[in-house]
């Protein structure tokens, strides 16, 4: 039952190609079943295998090397069973590093499958420990952060309390200065999407929340930095059973990458004076 289960889910979140030459497909998911399994964070109180393996109080030395400094960092957060190089957010990535003089770009390495708890705790961990070492190593970089799907869900928890959390508890926070330097996130498709939040964004019914909801307001020291997309239809950050797999991959061709990309480009701009801006 579980491994079908797990093969619902990864038909769920699959990536359909609609648009720039994307070759995956998926099959239709049955709601309920990816209901389920979305859900079974929540219902199953066992702590994954990660979540001492990755603990930061047990393993407090990172687990990432630090890249090179540039004046921006864009990191990444794939969806479930996405491709490293051909997902959702790598054009949104590659636009604004396009548009910046001096910017790269990473995704973060972690299993990004049906197994949330335990990946999405390794996702957890990795992020919170890339800001940081980034943050002792290029006390310039500023960070964009950009997450579909699960990767929406790793990127929430990394930046909230640990109590806030629904993975990732254990593995230790952003710290206050890396916090301050994260300019923009942006996020598709968030299992965890509240739909009464100031920085919202899309076709998304308000009186509907994700399969996996945040507590109101846990991102609030971050809510003028956030975009966070979401389509009436997306049965993942709107929670129903009236089953749509086009919702949940329509970012591909609705615009709403182009309007990522834009955002985190015009909140970048903001903070950087015009004489430091690259010419168009």
């Amino acid at each position: 039952m579980r491994d079908r289960r797990l093969a619902r889910l990864l038909g769920a979140l699959a990536i359909v190609p609609v648009v720039i030459g994307l070759a995956a497909c998926a099959s239709p998911p049955d709601p309920e079943e990816t209901k389920d399994s979305l859900t079974e964070v929540t219902a199953d109180p066992t702590a994954p295998e990660a979540a001492d393996e990755y603990s930061a109080e047990a393993n407090p030395e990172p687990i990432v090397d630090p890249l090179e400094c540039s004046n921006e960092l864009v990191i990444t957060v794939r969806g479930t069973a996405e491709p490293r190089k051909k997902q959702l957010l790598a054009p949104v990535a590659k636009e604004i590093t396009g548009k910046l003089a001096d910017a790269t770009s990473t995704d973060i390495d972690y299993p990004a499958d049906t197994d949330i708890k335990e990946g999405g705790t390794i996702g957890v961990r990795t992020l919170v420990d890339t800001l940081n070492v980034q943050n002792e190593e290029c006390p310039d970089q500023r960070f964009v952060l950009l997450g579909y799907s699960q990767g929406a869900l790793v990127i929430g928890d990394a930046l909230a309390d640990p109590e806030a959390r629904l993975v990732g508890a254990t593995v230790g926070e952003v710290d206050e200065s890396a916090a301050d330097r994260v300019a923009a996130v942006v996020l598709y498709g968030n299992p965890r999407f509240v739909g009464s939040e100031p920085y919202d964004a899309g076709s998304f019914d308000p009186a509907l929340n994700g399969i996996l909801p945040r507590p109101v307001g846990a991102l609030e020291e971050y809510a003028g930095r956030i975009r966070d997309y979401c389509v009436d239809q997306d049965f993942v950050c709107q929670s129903s059973f009236e089953l749509n797999e086009e919702g949940h991959v329509s970012y591909y061709s609705n615009g709403m990458t182009e309007e990522g990309a834009e955002y985190a480009l015009a909140t970048l701009r903001a903070l950087t004076p015009k004489s430091a801006q690259p010419t168009e």
